[in-house]
């Protein structure tokens, strides 16, 4: 995986984004949860990671008009927000963004490996519906650090 900042970055301003976790209230009354955003300092201005908008607009999609839930968590439909809600919900990062930035990187090899063992498992059950749910979910993290290597 290249070593590009996942933790910051430039906004438009030119004030610096941060990463965090945020909630979104969508059409007033759903709301969204454990949403990585990158947040302007200076503009208050907010984006969603690359990594998440895909799954977070066929989440919003899906709901439709009468939405079955009131409250949803992103990190249970995409990896990249299930990694980053558990790596902030550690702890305190005492190092700064560099350690953070360590720790996310060390919880996306974690998870890739844990999902290769999964894919393992399914294979030697012939499990196919397994094994396409665990390499969807593995793609949602590897597709991401190929894009990001080159």
């Amino acid at each position: 995986m290249k070593k590009d900042n996942l933790v910051k970055k430039t906004c438009g301003c030119g004030g610096v984004m941060t990463i965090h976790m945020h909630t979104l209230i969508y059409s007033g009354k759903i709301k969204i949860t454990h949403v990585p955003v990158y947040t302007c300092g200076v503009c208050a201005r907010y984006e969603p990671l690359p990594f998440i908008k895909r799954d977070l607009g066929e989440l919003i999609g899906e709901m439709g008009e009468h939405p079955a839930k009131l409250h949803l968590s992103l990190a249970d439909r995409n990896e990249w927000a299930n990694v980053l809600k558990e790596t902030f919900s550690s702890g305190f990062f005492h190092g700064g963004i560099s350690e953070l930035e360590e720790s996310i990187r060390s919880a996306i090899q974690s998870r890739i490996d844990l999902l290769l063992d999964v894919y393992r498992v399914a294979g030697d059950l012939a499990d196919l519906k397994w094994m396409e749910e665990t390499a969807q979910r593995l793609s949602q993290l590897t597709l991401q650090c190929t894009k990001s290597a080159k």
